[in-house]
């Protein structure tokens, strides 16, 4: 008990100290020297070949001599059979390798080269062990399928992949796989949510089309992100750490690229979910899936099994504001539910459709279709009265095609006016407000949450703070 008596002045007093000293600047003295003195700390680096050895576990232990579809995949990446070998892509793209996903006969590494052209062209896999150095003799010549993605050969003790352009250059910095040697995709249905770019706040927008498409049966979502704000990245961070979403954060070299990088997303979505979601939704986070008759899944079901992408129709929806940018109370987020708040449209159409596929049974995603589907696999359209796409598109002069409306009124389309049901909006508006109000809803620090002994200890800090005066 003296003791303690004894310590916790101290304490206190060394708490008092350093505060007050935090306070001021540092100056720096030399007692009696008319010299600074440097000394040298020798930094010891260990020998390159001074690593532990790496233990190849059993799933790691595995040599393939040929890709899988590699007929179906030689057939795609000739020129005039799939858009990607010619008009996509920005000419003078680096290589940047954005993932490397580990499937049970093959490994596929997404890049941001979206070349004119570039699909068919060879490239080197390249394969490293644990200690990320180069594992001997173990270059393998492949090549761009569909335009940014590489497919590779398995190998034993690969713990890091890397591509090269030509076989004796340096290769790429190497980096880890995404593991997807899995029996049974865990997610019975996941959407792809867009490309993400640009400094706009796009949080309530991306709330809603998760909370949406949560509504509707899906469990999994995945976003890649070029740029983006503080408070859209703190919205995903959310989706992420509750186990609802993956995010790829992809740097390119450009400043403006814009849009113009969409099929590095779409492929990058597409690998990722092959064996981790049965189904995939591509779709951009301003289009929404509303399924009328049944829900999605149960539709999806009565198909039988030997379904391998859905098309759907489409139809604008015009919005005329832009979405929430800064969050300032529930209320504003509750109103500002998009889903009910515009409903000037048009009869859907299949002019410019969005598909659902099964990932692991097509080989090739674009846009709005998918090619080299599997035998015995085949498309279904599905009616616009079991299922429609409303793409909630912006009228604001400042975005890319913003001017349909007045080329619709021009072509005299027929305008409708649509809404959604009362109790799909009120479970709406509440899942969007309960996980805005989880992120952003925040309170003061006030000194009657602080002990006392802290407060007396940080007494001068509490008080620049303005937390107690």
């Amino acid at each position: 008990m003296c003791s303690e008596n004894i310590l916790l002045p101290i304490v206190l007093i060394t708490l008092i100290i350093t505060v007050y000293y935090l306070d001021k600047p540092i100056e720096m003295t030399y007692y009696g020297l008319t010299d600074k003195v440097v000394y040298v700390d020798n930094v010891s680096i260990p020998e390159k070949n001074n690593h532990p050895e790496c233990v190849v576990e059993t799933w790691n232990n595995k040599t393939t001599f040929e890709l899988p579809r590699i007929e179906t995949l030689k057939l795609l990446a000739k020129p005039g059979v799939t858009q990607t070998v010619t008009t996509e892509g920005l000419a003078d793209g680096e290589l940047r390798l954005v993932s490397a996903f580990l499937y049970e006969d093959e490994i596929v590494v997404t890049t941001t080269r979206q070349r004119p052209f570039q699909t068919g062209t060879p490239v080197y896999c390249r394969y490293f062990d644990c200690n990320r150095v180069e594992i001997p003799a173990s270059i393998y010549k492949s090549f761009f399928i569909p335009l940014t993605s590489v497919h590779c050969l398995r190998k034993p003790g690969v713990s890091y992949m890397s591509l090269s352009l030509a076989e004796n250059e340096t290769a790429q910095v190497p980096i880890p796989f995404t593991h997807r040697l899995l029996n049974e995709p865990p997610y019975e249905l996941g959407v792809c949510g867009g490309q993400i770019y640009g400094m706009d706040e796009k949080w309530m927008q991306i709330t809603e089309f998760v909370e949406h498409h949560k509504l509707i049966g899906a469990t999994m979502f995945y976003f890649s992100v070029f740029e983006i704000d503080g408070m859209t990245r703190m919205i995903l961070d959310e989706y992420e750490r509750s186990g609802y979403a993956e995010v790829t954060m992809i740097n390119t070299e450009y400043t403006n690229a814009a849009m113009m990088r969409h099929m590095v997303q779409i492929h990058e979505c597409f690998y990722r979910a092959r064996k981790h979601s049965k189904w995939l939704l591509n779709i951009d986070h301003d289009e929404y899936l509303i399924p009328f008759k049944q829900p999605i899944l149960s539709y999806i079901e009565s198909l039988g099994n030997n379904t391998a992408e859905l098309v759907f129709s489409m139809r604008r929806i015009a919005k005329f504001e832009e979405s929430l940018k800064k969050y300032n109370n529930i209320e504003e987020v509750s109103n500002d539910i998009q889903g009910a708040n515009y409903n000037l449209t048009h009869d859907s159409s299949f002019a410019s459709p969005k598909v659902m596929i099964r990932p692991d049974k097509v080989n090739v995603m674009l846009v709005h279709w998918s090619y080299g589907m599997e035998p015995r696999y085949k498309v279904n359209v599905v009616p616009k009265h079991i299922a429609t796409l409303n793409h909630y598109r912006t009228t604001s002069p400042k975005y890319l095609w913003s001017d349909y409306m007045m080329i619709m009124i021009k072509q005299n389309v027929k305008f409708l006016h649509v809404t959604l049901q009362k109790n799909y909006v009120e479970k709406l508006r509440h899942n969007v407000a309960q996980v805005v109000g989880y992120v952003f809803e925040k309170h003061d620090v006030t000194c009657d949450n602080i002990p006392l002994v802290l407060q007396r200890a940080t007494k001068p800090y509490l008080k620049k703070l303005k937390i107690c005066e």
